[in-house]
């Protein structure tokens, strides 16, 4: 009896210790400049943000990203919307996403997990993966797999919140 509630207690507070880890992540992501980062300190509170997790070395991932920034650009960047990709496959060497960025001349902030340490306290498990929070930081949705055609769904959902946040001020 005492094993079985000592195990109960320990998967409960695994759960709490995953919980807190998903609503206030802390872990290092690196610029492209290769300087440690806090993405408590990337993140932007007062605007609402994307998220979009990716593989440099996918061609699918990469055109994701090339169609949610022409949404973003296009609609999202005048409302004040922040946009952020984060690489997930540089485990070792990270130095040759900087040449993809600028290559494709991607106009937002693109950091690397290179141990996927912020990927897992995000619960994220498949990549392409998506992430929108709103201007207060709080997780409004997660939509794992590729946005290509979903974009304009996004952008309705942003420009929905953006409407409401503004009429619950006035």
């Amino acid at each position: 009896m005492k094993t079985i509630l000592l195990f109960i207690v320990l998967i409960f507070s695994g759960l709490s210790i995953y919980a807190q880890q998903i609503q206030k992540p802390g872990e290092e992501l690196r610029n492209l400049n290769g300087d440690l980062v806090l993405f408590s300190d990337v993140l932007k509170t007062g605007h609402p943000a994307v998220l979009v997790f990716w593989k440099s070395g996918s061609s699918k991932c990469c055109e994701n990203i090339e169609t949610m920034q022409s949404a973003w650009l296009s609609t999202l960047k005048n409302e004040g919307v922040n946009f952020i990709a984060i690489c997930e496959d540089c485990a070792g060497s990270w130095s040759h996403v900087k040449p993809i960025v600028m290559a494709k001349d991607w106009d937002f902030e693109v950091y690397i997990d290179p141990n996927g340490d912020f990927k897992r306290a995000m619960g994220v498990t498949t990549i392409p993966t998506t992430i929108l929070f709103d201007a207060g930081m709080k997780l409004l949705c997660r939509h794992p797999g590729w946005c290509s055609g979903n974009e304009d769904l996004l952008c309705t959902k942003i420009i929905a919140h953006l409407e409401a946040s503004k009429n619950a001020l006035h």
